[in-house]
């Protein structure tokens, strides 16, 4: 009955498969193409998520389009078998889950390619301002929340000011500097505990997707405590992880893989099947 609508290397989109996983909360998987065919900017998903990202869940009386509330719900229905639910541990819970989403993903892998490859800055330029271009042309022309079209682009213009106003090596040691002391501020992990004791918890969950995200960037250096090295070993052969499809490299026939499945799948007809059902 619930529907999740995704993408398979998105960063946010593994934080909700891991959450749900890890809560043992059964989903359709509705795979997006945000690359190519940018099928979140398409009108039948914008009725369904107006910021136009991913993930999206979508249940009977439910709707949540941000991976924080996924992950608060994945919480919510695992209960007592999280630490998150434990009124003396959920304020830290909570203050580690917001220091993960204070991190740029983005900001951090872009600069990174920025720095390794210089000569992409105007092509990333030249894609983030055409793409402003395009969704205010179709603001223009469109009678469904045109104002969500303009606010997007807008969000697309900063992007950009982010990643072309300061140099690309400045802005990845700050990000570095970022993670590290998040990093560092997590609490001390027993050996064989997790990050709140034994049970799992919310902080576990976005731990695990940003260190997969350090790896595949090549920045898991900046994992240099001892206790949440052993930690990152032991999530890794969690089942949750697997069923997640927590990308820890560039997964290349998956990633094409996905987008063959993302446009056999038209999203309005999903969105007539969950409002007839």
């Amino acid at each position: 009955m619930l529907e999740l609508f995704h993408a398979a290397p998105s960063y946010y989109s593994m934080v909700a498969r891991l959450a749900l996983a890890e809560a043992g909360i059964a989903t359709t998987s509705r795979l997006l193409d945000i690359h190519l065919a940018k099928q979140q900017l398409s009108d039948d998903y914008r009725a369904l998520n107006p910021h136009m990202t991913v993930p999206t869940l979508r249940g009977p009386d439910l709707l949540l389009t941000d991976s924080s509330e996924i992950l608060a719900f994945a919480a919510a229905r695992a209960g007592a078998a999280w630490a998150d639910a434990d009124p003396t541990l959920a304020p830290a819970i909570g203050d580690a889950v917001q220091g993960h989403y204070a991190i740029s993903i983005e900001t951090l892998t872009f600069s990174k390619l920025l720095t390794a490859r210089p000569w992409l800055r105007p092509l990333v330029a030249r894609l983030l301002s055409g793409l402003s271009r395009q969704l205010e042309q179709r603001a223009a022309h469109t009678a469904i929340d045109p104002a969500a079209l303009l606010a997007k682009a807008q969000q697309d213009r900063e992007r950009l000011q982010t990643l072309t106003a300061t140099p690309a090596p400045e802005t990845l040691a700050a990000m570095r500097a970022q993670v590290r002391a998040y990093l560092q501020g997590l609490p001390p992990v027993a050996d064989g505990a997790w990050l709140f004791g034994s049970r799992l918890s919310s902080a576990d969950v976005v731990l695990a997707v940003l260190l997969a995200r350090l790896t595949m960037a090549a920045e898991l250096p900046l994992l240099d405590r001892p206790d949440l090295q052993g930690w990152w070993q032991r999530y890794q052969g969690r089942p949750a992880v697997t069923a997640a499809d927590l990308w820890t490299r560039f997964q290349r026939r998956r990633f094409l893989e996905a987008l063959l499945e993302a446009r056999r799948t038209p999203i309005l007809s999903h969105l007539l099947e969950a409002a007839t059902a």
